[in-house]
């Protein structure tokens, strides 16, 4: 098969949940298929590239994805919409994955499939429902914009995918007919195997962009309750993003010193390593349609505190005692959560056997064959209704 994937970031120029999802799918479908990607250059002039095992193709050059304000821009997204109509159009696949996120690339990638009849899988990555008020409190049309473009575009594709029972559900909510194959997110279980944990121990750590609806202010707050009780507590922060300098300036704030250090952003390798030689990932994020960082976590041998929420799918992850906790995104739950777990080594190592156990499901190869398998679904469909 010819397959494509559309989305306007790329791994590891990006390194968010889609383009890592959309990578390593696509380098384990190379195997067997023609694989192709479809975003903007990000890796320089050339329209058309190998990117390792699959060929990108460009359609300009990137846009910001984020304005001043932190968040995600509308004008990258609709400048990318646009810019894949002729893209779409100049080559002939036989099926197409498009990412849900942003949502209008998905109207023009369904337009365009319509007219060569190609299948499509629209994959959701997360849905925000009444999340898009509080996400953009302070602007209400836009907000109001986004929730309908999202709702919209929910019946398109041939078969649609969810990377989480959890936004299947909220997908599918109130709309009869709109329904979601689940095929989960993974982790290169082998190659976390043959890493050696980083010479650096940390306590704490969090893995991910440095964004509002990560809460890294909530983890400051907890790490700064703690020092009592912990004066020698290391904190890592892995990740880059438009929160990174007022997270540094809080950290400054509150006196937290050598106890929280900013490494940046990451290799793959190096933060597997940071993971296994530390004791709890820390994610207190509020949004999450997946959350690869606490499968990553628990492959690695690092026990998770994930906070709940009525739009994060992450706590479904773990088993609350079991190979994580649960805790409220709230200093004084997350600072409880991470007390209860660094004082007690004998309970710290067995939940953290008992997540390299747990992480076993999800890894990338058994995920790429379910794939797999609703592509040739989709392009059988198609090749049936002709």
């Amino acid at each position: 098969m010819k397959i494509a994937f559309v989305h306007d970031g790329l791994y590891p120029y990006l390194r968010g949940g889609i383009e890592r999802r959309n990578y390593e799918l696509a380098t384990r479908l190379s195997a067997r298929h023609d694989v192709h990607y479809v975003t903007w250059n990000h890796w320089g002039v050339a329209r058309s590239a190998r990117h390792g095992d699959f060929t990108v193709h460009g359609v300009g050059d990137p846009r910001p994805f984020y304005g001043d304000d932190g968040k995600r821009t509308v004008g990258e997204a609709a400048a990318f919409a646009l810019r894949l109509l002729p893209a779409l159009r100049q080559h002939r696949f036989d099926v197409i994955d498009c990412s849900a996120t942003p949502y209008l690339p998905l109207y023009t990638t369904w337009f365009a499939t319509r007219a060569t009849r190609t299948p499509l899988i629209a994959t959701w990555h997360e849905f925000w429902g009444d999340h898009w008020q509080d996400y953009l409190a302070d602007r209400r049309a836009v907000a109001q914009a986004g929730r309908l473009a999202e709702a919209g575009c929910r019946p398109l594709g041939d078969i649609r995918v969810a990377v989480s029972p959890f936004t299947a559900e909220r997908l599918a909510a109130g709309l009869h007919g709109v329904d979601a194959r689940v095929v989960g997110n993974g982790v290169d279980i082998a190659a976390i195997k043959r890493i050696r944990p980083s010479a650096e121990k940390s306590d704490v750590v969090f893995v991910g962009r440095l964004i509002e609806d990560k809460k890294v202010d909530v983890l400051l707050h907890a790490v700064h309750r703690l020092l009592g009780e912990f004066p020698e507590l290391r904190c890592t922060i892995v990740g880059a993003g438009p929160e990174r300098e007022p997270l540094e300036r809080l950290a400054a704030s509150l006196s937290l010193g050598s106890n929280v250090r900013f490494a940046g952003p990451m290799k793959d390798e190096k933060t597997f390593a940071l993971l296994k030689s530390a004791k709890v990932l820390a994610m207190p994020s509020i949004r999450e349609g997946f959350g690869i960082t606490v499968i990553e976590a628990l492959a690695s041998g690092c026990v998770p505190l994930v906070a709940r929420g009525p739009h994060t799918a992450a706590p479904g992850l773990v088993r609350d005692g079991v190979d994580g906790l649960l805790c409220d995104p709230t200093p004084g739950s997350m600072s409880a959560g991470l007390a209860a777990l660094l004082c007690d080594p004998v309970r710290l190592a067995s939940m953290k056997r008992e997540g390299r156990r747990s992480a076993t499901q999800w890894d990338w190869d058994r995920l790429a064959l379910q794939m797999e398998d609703l592509y040739l679904e989709a392009r059988t469909r198609a090749r049936i209704a002709v």
